[in-house]
């Protein structure tokens, strides 16, 4: 099986997002505050772009609204701190 053409943007998209959601746990329940520190919000931020950059080279919409999906997560997130 050979790799998507543009693996390189997938790459850090995946990892990014695995980093925050394993690292960080996301929000604890109960808590309002990030776990992780903002750091861990820029590096979900930044997946979030290089994932929104994949799915637009590689026209594929579902992708891009997983995308979008996730940046209502980051905004609202963002927003609590």
């Amino acid at each position: 099986m050979a790799l998507p053409a543009y693996w390189w943007l997938l790459l850090p998209a995946v990892l990014g997002q695995c980093a925050f959601f394993l690292l960080s746990g996301a929000l604890r329940p109960g808590e309002k505050t990030l776990q992780g520190g903002p750091w861990l919000l820029t590096v979900l931020a930044a997946s979030l772009l290089s994932g929104l950059a994949y799915g637009a080279v590689q026209s594929d919409p579902v992708f891009i609204a997983a995308q979008c999906f996730l940046a209502v997560t980051v905004f609202r997130i963002w927003r609590k701190q």
